[in-house]
């Protein structure tokens, strides 16, 4: 491998420690408190900034601006709440250059997969579980962030082979790491310590085999919505990283439906 194991749990050791405020912001809505919550975050000017860009996009559909912290999180509700706090913090990995996707716009991408995925889990199952699984969903995107960090570093043999193979980024990826999206994501979900339901729905979202365990419709469900935000013209950079199985077709047939009616 061109980039170690070891390489890559030094990117995600060396992220800079938690904001006093964001851990306080977790805190308050792992106690249920939103009013709380929304306040500690007031206090860091970037995850505020962070929260109001993605909770006023197109993709949540509300109907005015959303300016107060207190509104947004009552409009989001605390499942989605944490997801963006979470997401915020894992975020910190997010490259200060970008070096691979340098066209990509992450937060639009962000704030596609953390709608889309909700709605997904939501109609294929219920909204019980979507919050049981709220934080391994917050961070899909993210490892965005972390790819392009390995593969900025490696730039010059990632153009060549590009150049000089039919290989995608996804296949690179593999290559040079022996890693996945999903199993990066899963390496970076338990350096930060998420629960094993979690961690084992983000191995399953990439539906190597997709057989019949309690959380597969979940994850063919996710696996189908990824893989149609990842088809659109702006974000189809990043379509070589999901290796579309179409059993998931069979699997999370609610989601293909409406992917269906939506064409």
């Amino acid at each position: 491998m061109l980039i170690t194991k070891d390489e890559i749990i030094h990117k995600i050791d060396s992220l800079p420690p938690m904001p006093e405020s964001v851990k306080n912001t977790i805190n308050f809505l792992k106690a249920g408190d939103l009013q709380k919550a929304a306040d500690s975050a007031d206090q860091d000017i970037v995850l505020k900034q962070k929260i109001s860009k993605i909770v006023n996009s197109a993709y949540f559909g509300f109907t005015k601006k959303l300016t107060d912290t207190r509104q947004m999180f009552s409009a989001l509700g605390l499942e989605m709440a944490r997801s963006l706090v979470f997401s915020y913090m894992v975020s910190l990995l997010e490259p200060k250059e970008w070096k691979i996707f340098t066209n990509l716009d992450f937060e639009e991408f962000q704030s596609a997969f953390l709608s889309g995925s909700k709605e997904a889990v939501v109609l294929e199952s219920d909204e019980v579980t979507y919050k049981k699984y709220s934080d391994a969903l917050s961070l899909i995107p993210v490892t965005v962030c972390l790819i392009d960090e390995l593969l900025g570093s490696k730039k010059r043999e990632v153009e060549l082979v590009i150049e000089n193979s039919d290989l995608n980024y996804g296949k690179i990826l593999k290559r040079f790491t022996g890693y996945s999206i999903f199993t990066l994501a899963a390496l970076v979900a338990e350096k930060w310590e998420l629960d094993e339901k979690n961690i084992d729905l983000i191995k399953k979202i990439e539906c190597g085999k997709c057989n019949n365990d309690e959380v597969i419709k979940i994850a063919a469900a996710v696996h189908l919505e990824l893989f149609r935000i990842v088809s659109k013209p702006q974000f189809f950079i990043l379509n070589s990283f999901v290796d579309f199985n179409p059993q998931t077709i069979e699997i999370a047939t609610k989601n293909y439906e409406r992917m269906v009616n939506e064409q």
